[in-house]
């Protein structure tokens, strides 16, 4: 029985069309960016040597660690952020031009081709699986109506200039959207629904929000609370694995279930009053827990909005499971050095070099300071790079190892308590000198700023070891095989095994005695195999990517890999007597 969201319009207060829809394009491109100019989270003392770290460290966030251009979907690693800034000011410039180039004339809007226009009345299913052909139809799209997805890569009126919003932030026969904040206010929109608390899809979000419902999930609600400053009148949190049919909608019935991305990120799967079922990923990493769902197992999925980030051959990195394994073995052999005075064939010259460097240092400290640093000799100082939310369970796996607490910062624990997590909790300090697993920005694991960061926090520590956890510092094999996975067939991508990763085989990027830097391929999006996976283990008809999508070389790649997909999925059917089945697992959390 699905439970009701009561849903009261909010009436907009004050200012004109204009002033309220017109932002610039300077202020797009500072909310684009906001995420990065975040305080540092180094916690300064009272000594002059820790200041001087504190500013060093700083310095990092001028580079962007990784990120993606909100216009075009470009990826950035190692950027700087003017060049950044630039890459998006350009974009908008393309995006003006192409608007103008556009522009609908008055007969074309007659004929009803805007896509709130095409399915106003859903009448059959979907046939097929997503395609670039003409033929490809959805749900009350006739197929003279049809361009690529139904719409042009960017529409207007003839009376706005506005930006339309993309196809894959519009559920099909729906006036809800997905992730959508950038627009404003959108006409006859009848609700937002937010995928998960990061700061490209929550953009647009303010204290100044007044323009609609915003659905998601508690932590993702409280946070917005929190964080933005988005009026708790507009935040309607739904609860888990539980349909809600939201009032004020056409009998739009709306299921969060776990996204494996990030703490509180969802999937959406949204059922229309003619019972077509839509799921939009959000942001996720598929596993087979997804697939078990019971409300995603064995039943039909008309439309899949898909996060296909990492759709490339080049992306099959390890699970996330043995990523934290692999760090946590690396924890623990280093620690064990450590406390065994062997840390390296150079134990023994480290120890008096150790040795004459506390001298120096305990003389800028007090005596009690000193005394505590006798106590506690020989600890490993391990350092983990985070957004401001993702990647919780490596670190808190890391803690678990060493027995020990975790140094946050304020700002990062008031994110963390949101979880409402009692146990991860309990494991927070803001007393760096007592834990052994600190959390930082991940744009600030950088050498220079980490050699400031371990000098400031001697003579507590002899040694530190940092992880920079992205899918980003994956590097594909050079084995031409690899490439050919693009032309391999679903079969045997599902026979092929993820790469294997251990302690032994993960080298530093950075090696010094006192100072080693990892670099983990833990992602939080799906690999090419498991979005390969995802899509042989559920009933799909038909499928819309929602990253990488605005170059025409990249949408035919993906058009082209799906059909390819779609004919290896009927054969597979077949060798199953017809059913669709989960494809095998060693964990439910993995494939």
């Amino acid at each position: 029985m699905s439970s009701s969201v009561e849903v009261s319009k909010k009436r907009k207060l004050g200012g004109t069309d204009q002033e309220n829809q017109g932002k610039s394009k300077r202020q797009f491109i500072q909310n684009t960016l906001q995420y990065f100019f975040s305080k540092t989270t180094v916690k300064k003392t009272t000594t002059q040597k820790d200041s001087d770290t504190a500013d060093t460290i700083l310095k990092a966030a001028e580079q962007i660690e990784s990120t993606t251009c909100p216009i075009c979907g470009t990826a950035f690693e190692h950027v700087i952020i003017t060049k950044y800034e630039s890459h998006v000011n350009s974009c908008l410039d393309t995006l003006s031009n192409e608007d103008g180039e556009q522009q609908i004339q008055p007969d074309q809007q007659a004929a009803g081709t805007s896509w709130s226009k095409i399915f106003t009345a859903a009448t059959f299913k979907i046939r097929g699986i997503w395609s670039h052909q003409k033929n490809d139809t959805a749900p009350g799209l006739n197929e003279s109506e049809t361009s690529w997805f139904g719409e042009p890569k960017y529409s207007t009126t003839a009376t706005s200039k506005r930006r339309s919003v993309p196809y894959y932030k519009r559920l099909a026969g729906t006036r809800m959207v997905v992730d959508a904040f950038t627009f404003g206010e959108i006409p006859d929109c009848e609700g937002y629904l937010l995928s998960h608390f990061h700061s490209d899809h929550y953009m647009g979000l303010s204290p100044n929000w007044i323009h609609g419902p915003i659905y998601c999930s508690e932590i993702t609600a409280r946070l917005v609370e929190q964080k933005l400053g988005v009026a708790s009148d507009f935040i309607f949190p739904l609860p888990m694995n539980k349909p809600c049919t939201l009032s004020g909608t056409d009998q739009l019935t709306v299921t969060l279930i776990d996204a494996n991305h990030c703490p509180g990120a969802v999937l959406f799967l949204i059922t229309t009053k003619d019972n077509l079922r839509y799921l939009h990923t959000g942001d996720f990493r598929a596993c087979p827990k997804m697939c078990l769902h019971p409300m995603l197992k064995e039943q039909p999925l008309d439309i899949v909005y898909l996060d296909t980030t990492y759709l490339d051959p080049k992306y099959s990195f390890p699970s996330q499971d043995s990523c934290i394994k692999t760090a946590c073995e690396l924890v623990r052999r280093h620690n064990g050095a450590i406390n065994n005075e062997d840390l390296s064939s150079n134990g023994k010259r480290l120890d008096h070099w150790f040795a004459q460097e506390k001298k120096e240092i305990i003389s800028d400290h007090s005596p009690q300071q000193a005394n505590d640093s006798n106590d506690k000799e020989h600890r490993l100082l391990v350092v983990v790079g985070t957004y401001s939310l993702g990647k919780e369970n490596i670190f808190i796996e890391i803690a678990k190892t060493l027995d020990s607490k975790i140094f946050v910062t304020d700002q990062k624990r008031a994110i963390l308590e949101a979880f409402h997590d009692q146990k991860l909790n309990a494991l927070l300090t803001d007393q760096g000198k007592e834990a052994q697993v600190h959390v930082i920005p991940l744009g600030h694991i950088q050498a220079e700023n980490l050699e400031a960061y371990f000098r400031s926090l001697q003579p507590y520590f002899t040694q530190m070891i940092a992880f920079r956890p992205t899918g980003w510092t994956f590097r594909a094999s050079s084995d031409p095989q690899l490439q050919q996975q693009q032309q391999r067939s679903l079969e045997a991508i599902i026979r092929a095994r993820p790469p294997d990763l251990s302690a032994s085989t993960l080298k530093p990027v950075y090696d010094t005695p006192l100072v080693k830097i990892f670099g983990v391929p833990y992602s939080e999006h799906s690999s090419f195999r498991e979005l390969a996976l995802f899509i042989a283990s559920l009933d799909i008809r038909r499928i819309v990517p929602t990253v990488n999508v605005y170059s025409e070389k990249s949408r035919l790649k993906m058009s082209l890999l799906f059909e390819k997909w779609h004919r290896d999925k009927i054969k597979l059917i077949q060798d199953n007597g017809g059913e669709i089945k989960v494809v095998d697992y060693p964990s439910v959390d993995h494939w």
